[in-house]
C-alpha cells in the first residue's frame, strides 16, 4: 500500500501570516551542506512537524524518534556540496553529509509532492526564534507501535500512527 501524504492529513493551516514567512535555513554539522526553505505564497505553515520512531529512521539518526519537517521539493534550495543519498528501502531516500555523517532528508518517491527535512539541521536561531515551537510541535507521529514505555512516549500532541501514513491511527 503507497504512503498517504501526510501533508493532506495535518491540522496546520495556511497561517494568516503566510505571505510573510521569511525563508528559514539550515544544514548539516561541518557546514558542508546548507539549505533555505522558501516559503512561497500558498504553502503550508508550519511545515507538517513529525516524529518517526521506525527502525531505519532510528539506526540511520542513532536517536530513539526522528524528528522532521514535510515541505514541497521545490521549496528547498541546496548550497555547498550536494546531499549524498542513501536507499535501505526501495524508492526511499536519505540524504545525508558525506563528509560528517549528519542525517538531512528523506523522500519517499510514492509520494512525490513531499520532502521530509530532519528539524535538528535547521539553524539554532531558526529553531531557538518565534517559529520554534510551530517547527517542533508534533503534529504527526509514525511507526507509533515502535514507541518505548516511559521514553518516546511522552509526546502526547499529534495524531499517532500505527506505522507510517498509511496504517491505521492509534488511540
Amino acid at each position: 500500500m503507497a504512503k498517504k501524504p501526510l501533508i493532506r492529513q495535518n491540522s496546520a493551516v495556511l497561517s494568516p501570516y503566510h505571505h510573510q514567512m521569511q525563508p528559514i535555513q539550515g544544514g548539516c554539522l561541518c557546514g558542508a551542506i546548507r539549505y533555505t526553505i522558501e516559503f512561497p505564497d500558498g504553502s503550508l505553515y508550519p511545515p507538517e512537524p513529525h516524529t518517526c520512531q521506525c527502525t531505519q529512521c532510528r539506526k540511520q539518526s542513532g536517536a530513539l524518534m526522528l524528528h522532521f519537517v514535510t515541505i514541497a521539493p521545490s521549496q528547498i534550495i541546496w548550497s555547498g556540496a550536494a546531499p549524498s543519498k542513501y536507499s535501505a528501502s526501495p524508492g526511499i531516500t536519505r540524504g545525508f553529509c558525506k563528509q560528517c555523517g549528519t542525517c538531512l532528508s528523506w523522500y519517499n518517491e510514492a509520494v512525490p509532492e513531499e520532502f521530509e527535512i530532519m528539524t535538528g539541521t535547521l539553524d539554532e536561531d531558526v529553531l531557538m526564534g518565534p517559529q520554534g515551537k510551530d517547527l517542533a510541535t508534533v503534529v504527526n507521529q509514525a511507526w507509533y507501535c515502535r514507541f518505548i514505555e516511559g521514553a518516546t512516549d511522552v509526546i502526547k500532541d499529534g495524531k499517532k500512527w500505527e506505522r507510517g501514513g498509511d496504517g491505521p491511527l492509534l488511540p
